[in-house]
């Protein structure tokens, strides 16, 4: 947890998901004893009101205000950091989400927290896409005492990453298991193999688990459980999402691809189906600064 010095949070000022992941903004950076902690709402300000159009200075000043205000009655009645932890209010106007992309290609974050509800899910997987860094999605309702947790592998280093954060994410809660998941297909073609397709799955399965055993041997779990599942499903989200709600996960973790700025840019198709359709809160854990070059090369190379 300690990798989560500098969190931000983005606020919409659209419903109960904001209270719900400031409440569990507050719960991590208890944990991971965060150092500054940012909330952010983007905009650009409306220039409809009462069916007339005010795109005025006088009319932007002042939604930038009563945004601010909003923001700041929000995190007063709901945050609780540690002792000692700096928190900033900030409300981005003009290009909104274009200005915290680059604000965040200049600034030290370490994890995003974002709420999620039924009418910003494109946002949140743009955010989840686009960002340099880690990211929570949170949905509304959901309790920040986690329990029981998923963490997802297909047996890369991306996924070594996100079992490395979802134990630091277990031993702050003093948890004694992980259970790790895999989900793969039946290959097309598998009955021109001439084996069956229970006794083809059956020796896939073993496989799988040989080479959990392989992948998790460079991986501290400092005493934890983990337990390995494998199985079988054509679409690995939908195979992710069953075993979450099959094992009753109240946190789920997985690695996104970010080795450099084309795969950072570009979210594997298993995590946005999952950020898409979580119902529960899904960590989605990045190399930092993963995609910062391409950020560079499209707000200019320059940093402050």
């Amino acid at each position: 947890m300690n990798r989560f010095k500098h969190l931000l949070v983005h606020l919409d000022l659209q419903g109960d998901h904001d209270r719900s992941v400031i409440r569990y903004a507050s719960a991590v950076s208890r944990l991971g004893r965060s150092k500054r902690v940012e909330f952010v709402h983007t905009g650009p300000a409306p220039t409809l009101i009462a069916g007339f159009v005010d795109a005025s200075p006088a009319r932007t000043a002042a939604w930038l205000r009563q945004a601010n205000a909003e923001v700041e009655r929000l995190v007063h009645r709901h945050f609780r950091g540690p002792q000692g932890c700096r928190v900033q209010v900030q409300v981005l106007g003009g290009a909104g989400f274009h200005d915290l992309l680059d604000q965040l290609r200049q600034r030290d974050t370490d994890l995003i927290l974002v709420g999620k509800s039924e009418t910003n899910v494109a946002f949140v997987e743009k955010l989840v896409r686009k960002t340099p860094c880690s990211v929570m999605v949170v949905p509304p309702g959901r309790s920040v005492a986690y329990r029981r947790i998923l963490v997802t592998t297909d047996f890369s280093e991306h996924s070594a990453r996100a079992m490395e954060v979802a134990v630091a994410f277990a031993r702050a809660r003093k948890l004694k298991r992980l259970c790790c998941f895999h989900s793969y297909p039946i290959p097309y073609g598998q009955h021109k193999t001439g084996i069956p397709r229970e006794q083809f799955r059956r020796e896939t399965e073993v496989w799988q688990r040989k080479h959990f055993e392989e992948f998790r041997q460079p991986i501290d779990f400092h005493g934890l459980e983990a337990g390995f599942i494998c199985e079988e499903n054509p679409v690995a989200a939908l195979g992710i999402l069953k075993q979450a709600e099959h094992q009753k996960s109240d946190l789920m973790v997985m690695g996104a691809r970010g080795m450099d700025a084309l795969t950072a840019a570009l979210l594997g198709s298993t995590t946005a189906q999952v950020v898409r359709e979580t119902q529960i809160p899904t960590l989605i854990v990045k190399p930092k600064g993963a995609g910062r070059d391409l950020l560079d090369v499209l707000f200019g190379n320059s940093r402050t």
